[in-house]
């Protein structure tokens, strides 16, 4: 799990600088704005397993954030037309008031955010997500915290998405109200994994360095070009493993969660209609080969050794693969994005699971069309099925005019 992270924090690092390559743009931009933010939120955790639910339901939560990063000047028609863009990284503490068997978790994660839609000259409607690892977790043992089947492991992925209003206060404060969801998991990794799904509201302050007294506001003399409707249409190749749980009745085991990691491969396909800077969308077929679907597991005595031995032997072939069709969106930057899948398996291997899936990531380009994803699929919007990682490629196709 640990090296998986490194791999997450690594592809948030490579993002955020990307971002403040592109921020600065192609000159060099002195005394570029950057900004402090403190966050504090409220909300509750979603009771999707037992854990978390009835007598083990947690009443409510808080939370602290003290974030820095980067923000876009408005000297650039990009910065407009793509939402005035900011980007930084973020420590994160929670409270769950159940330290016995949760923890005293933190976060160190990356963030993005960019307008949505301005309202009036000085507020406006934001997005922002968030990718990092959490730590300090008290997970799952048989012995000593029998019940958390939420969180197998002690570091795990940190998800989160949030949408709120910017009011913007002077030169240099901002104040900031909305609300969001974070997931906490391990992507399969390690098992029992459940998950924390939580929903929360928040206030933030933010002050700014640097700002100029103006920035922010509509700035007519600077306007994007007309963009150019196309297609683009993204080929991926998928690479992960996942672990997995095994019917232990009649078979001897101590525990049905496997040891073994198992292979996820698969290929997909997207079309995505892009018809605005921001924005694209549109169909996708994900074809996925899963090593786990069917396997059986038991305890067994080898006859010359005396040694006992946990056996797998894996499902039949044909009953490890998924064919799915999900409808796709994209929020775009000039190197990288947010995306989201909602899909549904026609063809549903023998795996634990709804047909019906979901899948957020964030897609990275590293040159030129070439591409990397980093992500997690999930079903019942919050169970984690496996991270996810992806190789692709976009060939793009201008559309023509009616």
């Amino acid at each position: 799990m640990k090296k998986l992270l490194c791999i997450c924090l690594l592809s948030g690092l490579m993002g955020f600088s990307l971002h403040a390559k592109d921020l600065t743009n192609d000159s060099i931009k002195p005394k570029l704005p950057h900004f402090l933010i403190f966050n504090a939120s409220n909300g509750a955790v979603i009771p999707t397993n037992d854990f978390v639910a009835g007598e083990y339901k947690i009443p409510h939560y808080s939370s602290f954030s003290i974030k820095y990063g980067l923000t876009s000047t408005g000297d650039d028609w990009k910065d407009h037309a793509y939402g005035m863009p900011y980007g930084g990284i973020g420590f994160y503490m929670a409270n769950f008031y159940r330290n016995h068997d949760l923890g005293t978790p933190f976060s160190l994660y990356f963030f993005q955010g960019a307008q949505l839609f301005r309202l009036k000259h000085n507020l406006s409607l934001n997005y922002e997500w968030n990718l990092g690892g959490s730590f300090n977790w008290k997970c799952y043992d048989p012995f000593d915290n029998p019940n958390n089947i939420a969180l197998g492991s002690s570091v795990n992925i940190h998800v989160a998405g949030n949408l709120f209003l910017k009011w913007r206060l002077s030169k240099h404060f901002d104040i900031h109200l909305g609300a969001g969801f974070t997931h906490f998991s391990n992507g399969a990794y390690s098992l029992p994994n459940k998950g924390l799904n939580m929903v929360a509201g928040f206030v933030e302050l933010a002050y700014y360095f640097n700002r100029k007294d103006d920035e922010g506001f509509v700035d007519r003399s600077i306007t994007p070009p007309p963009f150019r409707k196309k297609i683009d249409h993204d080929l991926m190749i998928l690479i992960s493993s996942r672990n997995a749980r095994v019917d232990t009745l009649n078979t001897g085991l101590s525990s049905e969660f496997t040891d073994r990691k198992f292979k996820v491969l698969g290929i997909s396909y997207a079309r995505l209609f892009q018809n605005s800077y921001k924005y694209k969308w549109g169909p996708s077929i994900e074809f996925t080969y899963d090593e786990s679907a069917g396997i059986k597991s038991w305890r067994q005595i080898h006859p010359e050794s005396g040694k006992i031995y946990d056996r797998v032997k894996l499902g039949k072939l044909g009953d490890r693969f998924s064919l799915g069709v999900s409808l796709k969106g994209e929020i775009a930057m000039p190197v990288y994005s947010l995306f989201a899948n909602l899909g549904y398996d026609i063809i549903h291997a023998n795996v634990v699971g709804a047909r019906f899936y979901q899948i957020l990531g964030v897609k990275v380009y590293l040159k030129d069309n070439l591409f990397g994803t980093f992500g997690i699929k999930a079903t019942n919007f919050g169970k984690a099925q496996f991270l996810y990682w992806n190789l692709g490629y976009t060939f793009s196709q201008e559309r023509k005019k009616k």
